[in-house]
């Protein structure tokens, strides 16, 4: 990436599932790139994805549903079938949880990430 893309494009790391060692270079040497985490880490199996977001600043955290894929661990399979924005607020209370913040720095955080990402 470095060869192709300007150190301070804005790039979104979609869907991240990996570990801390595999984005801490990119986190590095991109200082605008985002890491868009979906309700995968509401999976106490999902430990990598997890300790991740514990180590990633959260100013370079974006929420994702990723729908239809990656059902909240809240939301059984008898009440929704498939993963849609509303189920959203999952991922934020776990993002937040494991962050040791309030939900509202949070969400204020990541609604600024999204904004400074995306200029919307």
């Amino acid at each position: 990436m470095k060869k192709c893309v300007p150190r301070d494009h804005k790039i979104h790391r979609h869907c991240f599932t990996n570990s801390y060692s595999v984005i801490e270079p990119f986190l590095t040497e991109f200082p605008n790139l985002y890491v868009g985490f979906t309700a995968l880490i509401t999976y106490s199996k999902a430990r990598e994805a997890r300790n991740a977001v514990r180590r990633i600043p959260l100013n370079r955290i974006v929420l994702e549903t990723d729908a239809p894929y990656f059902l909240p661990r809240q939301v059984g399979k008898d009440v929704c079938q498939f993963s849609h924005p509303g189920m959203g607020i999952h991922t934020l209370h776990e993002l937040s949880w494991l962050k040791g913040e309030d939900e509202a720095t949070v969400l204020k955080t990541i609604r600024n990430n999204t904004s400074l990402l995306y200029g919307i």
